[in-house]
């Protein structure tokens, strides 16, 4: 897809963009999107009003005509197009190394910055669910992965503030709506693919597809896949000879990975010769997220020592979180769904000399069939079990609850405190030595979405509140 000659002509003059009608201003062009509840195509009028200076349009629609209509196959790939020409092709300009997978985005993209920026001379941006950022400068924050507009805004902002690299989190949703649409790729990272978002997705069939759409509808010189996901096999059967490989069978082969809640050893086979990385990151889901940033790394040139000096001390918000109050361990993590609880509850039940408590509770208005399986997950898994509130967004907390107690057989080790607040307090107030409490699902978030509403909350301040002895605590 191109765009359109006279629309990249006016695009040199324009003043801005737009695919809200209520946010164009004099001389913006506005592009009318379909989504899943409005369609823009409703709106033109009222752009137009507004002063919008050219319309881009899928289907016909009636325009004064001294006003520019152009129609195009998609408008979602033509305003990614557009943006990207509008700020000047920054991905261009950029190394843009692009993670998708349903788990592992933050934490590979997080090592990848620390690295980079840790390496004399060069410096790497982050857009993800963390936030966007260039070192201490937060850019915004969102979605995992902006719209269009604000994608290539900030990839050109980026850029202007000396950055050479950008290492971002890709959503299957914005692939799915080609949010990232115009953008040049230097490397690509598959890290697996588990169950989420089929309230989105059709079945994982059409998951895979949108996450595949990075390797195959985008230019990129690096293409790492774990080969040890089903889908990540599948991915490097079609890429051939393009694809680098890692996992326990990959060219990036884990050898040896030793975890404990003071940090992480990860030995790696790669031709012929086995690498040593020390982390302070904890867990052994961990081993996979390193091995795809150190096989991107080394592929695109970096020295093993500035891995090992930009790996050794990285914290990740919300990942593994761990603090400590004599012998008993709170461990904060993002992980809300089966496949991530899995992975943090197994790390958690090899590294507890006691139990292991676990806190959680599932998103409102998101795939409900994973509800089940997240509370099967945890009864295989955990010795005692609160269930609780994480984001009911416009669902009822309690219906959720009963959605997650489902998939528990034997409910004499659950208990259920819907205020997320008071369930971390049981939870800490239970634990005695050598157990962990593993309090998942919001991790570094810091509200809780109900009824349209974001309330600020945060498990770490709550945490943190309950060991310091604070006055809100127990």
């Amino acid at each position: 897809m191109r765009i359109p000659e006279g629309l990249k002509e006016l695009l040199r003059s324009a003043r801005g963009l737009s695919f809200n009608s209520k946010e164009v201003e004099e001389g913006y062009i506005f592009f009318a999107i379909k989504g899943s509840s409005l369609d823009g195509h409703d709106f033109v009028e009222e752009a137009v009003k507004r002063g919008a200076s050219a319309v881009v349009v899928e289907k016909e629609v009636n325009l004064p005509k001294e006003v520019p209509l152009f129609r195009v196959e998609d408008t979602r790939k033509a305003l990614g197009l557009c943006a990207d020409e509008f700020f000047k092709s920054p991905s261009k300009e950029l190394k843009v190394v692009g993670i998708t997978g349903t788990n592992g985005k933050t934490t590979t993209a997080c090592i990848l910055e620390a690295v980079i920026n840790s390496s004399k001379g060069r410096v790497c941006g982050l857009v993800g669910t963390l936030e966007y950022r260039l070192g201490d400068s937060v850019l915004g924050k969102g979605r995992t992965t902006p719209d269009a507009i604000t994608w290539h805004r900030s990839l050109r902002l980026f850029s202007d503030y000396g950055a050479g690299w950008v290492a971002a989190e890709v959503s299957s949703h914005a692939l799915d709506q080609h949010r990232v649409f115009g953008t040049r790729f230097h490397g690509a990272i598959f890290t697996n693919l588990t169950q989420d978002h089929l309230d989105y997705h059709a079945d994982m069939e059409d998951y895979f597809a949108a996450k595949k759409r990075l390797f195959i509808d985008y230019e990129s010189e690096i293409k790492v896949v774990n080969t040890d996901d089903t889908y990540g096999a599948r991915l490097a059967r079609e890429l051939g000879k393009e694809a680098i490989t890692y996992g326990k069978r990959g060219s990036f082969k884990i050898v040896e990975f030793n975890t404990s809640l003071e940090g992480s050893l990860l030995g790696l086979e790669y031709e012929g010769k086995l690498l040593s990385f020390k982390t302070s990151l904890v867990g052994e889901f961990q081993a996979y997220n390193l091995a795809a940033a150190i096989a991107y790394l080394l592929s695109a040139g970096f020295d093993e020592s500035d891995i090992k000096r930009g790996i050794e001390n990285l914290k990740v918000p919300g990942r593994f979180e761990t603090y400590r109050r004599g012998e008993v361990a709170v461990v904060i993590d993002y992980a809300h769904t089966p496949d991530a609880m899995e992975n943090v509850l197994k790390t958690a039940k090899r590294l507890a000399r006691g139990r292991v408590i676990a806190v959680f509770g599932a998103g409102g208005n998101r795939d409900r069939s994973k509800r089940a399986l997240m509370g099967r997950t945890a009864e295989s898994l955990a010795d005692l079990i609160i269930i609780t509130s994480d984001n009911p967004r416009w669902e009822k907390p309690e219906e959720i609850a009963e959605d997650i107690l489902g998939g528990i057989r034997d409910r004499s080790r659950v208990l259920m405190e819907l205020d997320r607040s008071k369930a971390i307090k049981e939870a800490v107030s239970r634990a005695t030595k050598g157990d962990i409490v593993l309090i998942m699902g919001k991790g570094h978030e810091d509200y809780q979405e109900i009824k349209g509403i974001k309330y600020p909350f945060s498990d770490r301040e709550v945490v943190l509140n309950i060991l310091s002895g604070g006055r809100n605590a127990l």
